[in-house]
């Protein structure tokens, strides 16, 4: 059973480190590009996911089951869309398949500036609070900036306007011949359950009592959620 994690913004495959040795499968968890000491990095969701498909190629990976946790989750429905045949199946791990709203456009604008004006530590110092919950773990909190400081400002910047001017992905989730899994964090500060779940009616939802970086602060509860869905759809044999 292979198993593809994406990462989030200004992430790495570090996000993963208590969940990964927890899934029923072979894990392959990729670092995006101008992530993780990377610098620069696409400018286009499309872009994004060529990389990832690519890097599926070459590594052998047959059909896996992508899963993506926010800017992860984006890139996943792109794939979907775009290369539905070498995939087995998707996840959005605290994400959603609908595109950035006018407000969130603009915010990703003044994000982009204020890297430009003020460098990766100030920006970082103020996002990654940002997707925890007020009574997340200040221990995970630090983990995910230390994490955060390793980001360039070519990588923020193009990350930000791939994720500003991504397409809209709710019909492809919602039409999807292959199987989904979406997870959604009810103490998310920046997301709510309706658009956590557009376009899933048909897919798996859960809903777990933690932040948008569950997978960090519950990663047995996100993990049991996980391996119970590839086994109920998959039956062990991706």
């Amino acid at each position: 059973m292979n198993v593809v994690l994406l990462h989030g913004l200004c992430g790495s495959p570090d996000y993963f480190d208590a969940l990964e040795p927890l899934l029923e499968a072979e894990v392959y968890a990729l670092t995006l590009p101008g992530h993780n000491g990377q610098v620069g990095g696409p400018e286009t969701m499309d872009a994004f996911a060529d990389w990832v498909i690519e890097e599926i190629r070459l590594r052998d990976i047959a059909r896996p089951v992508v899963l993506g946790h926010s800017f992860g989750g984006y890139i996943t429905t792109n794939l979907l869309r775009r290369y539905p045949d070498e995939l087995s199946g998707f996840g959005l791990i605290h994400s959603t398949a609908a595109s950035d709203t006018d407000e969130a456009r603009e915010k990703r604008n003044q994000a982009i500036e204020r890297v430009v004006e003020e460098g990766v530590v100030p920006f970082i110092d103020t996002m990654i609070p940002s997707v925890f919950a007020k009574d997340s773990a200040e221990a995970l909190i630090e983990r995910a900036k230390q994490i955060g400081y390793k980001m360039s400002k070519e990588g923020i910047i193009s990350a930000q306007l791939a994720i500003r001017d991504r397409a809209d992905e709710t019909d492809t989730v919602r039409h999807t011949g292959l199987p989904g899994l979406f997870l959604y964090g009810k103490k998310d500060p920046n997301m709510d359950e309706a658009r956590a779940f557009l376009g899933a009616e048909r897919h798996t939802c859960r809903k777990l009592p933690v932040s948008h970086m569950g997978m960090m602060e519950a990663p047995e509860e996100e993990a049991r959620l996980i391996n119970a869905w590839l086994k109920e759809e998959f039956h062990g044999t991706v």
